[in-house]
């Protein structure tokens, strides 16, 4: 939790959401070497529905390893995050034995010809939206591709604790709450 509040990681988010920013969330992404299975093209914002309001989410994508072309690196779909659609695609059923995700945004939504890998080396990150499509291919190659995401939201976005079911805390993270939300202590164990 020490390492999601530090000022060198909050201050690449404050130009984007503003000075007073909640975590939302936190975990390893890892695809093992050789792990053949893909992330089908998504927008995260897919997966949190009415749970935050506004889709306002931030998410900071720190490279432990190289992440590269071989191993699976991001692609996105630029500028799909803007819009009327944005983070609205419809989905379709994928397999399972072969993507992570059991769906996947329909092809007529998605234009894979503008893709763009982001390729990163260990300590570099990205920053990316929760509406913009993205994917990555499976890790065929010898090396492990693992990423620490980070996810930020400004403090006037509403976090409907109800949704959640009661397994999900949010932390203020810098300045002042703006949205009436109830935060988590970083320096308690969960229960």
């Amino acid at each position: 939790m020490r390492w999601a509040f530090q000022d060198a990681i909050l201050d690449l988010v404050t130009p984007l959401l503003g000075p007073d920013l909640a975590l939302f969330s936190i975990h390893f992404i890892c695809k093992p070497k050789g792990n053949g299975r893909r992330v089908p093209w998504h927008e995260d914002s897919a997966y949190w529905g009415r749970r935050i309001n506004p889709m306002e989410v931030c998410t900071l994508w720190l490279a432990l390893d190289p992440s590269t072309r071989e191993n699976g690196c991001m692609m996105v779909i630029p500028r799909t995050h803007l819009g009327e659609r944005a983070g609205f695609s419809d989905y379709e059923p994928v397999d399972t034995e072969r993507n992570v995700f059991p769906t996947e945004i329909v092809r007529p939504q998605r234009d894979v010809s503008k893709r763009v890998y982001i390729e990163l080396q260990p300590n570099h990150c990205s920053l990316h939206d929760a509406k913009i499509q993205h994917a990555s291919e499976p890790n065929t190659s010898n090396l492990r591709r693992c990423g620490w995401t980070m996810r930020f939201c400004p403090t006037s976005v509403r976090f409907n604790q109800e949704l959640f079911d009661g397994c999900h805390q949010v932390y203020l993270a810098r300045g002042v709450d703006k949205g009436d939300n109830v935060y988590a202590d970083p320096t308690r164990n969960r229960s």
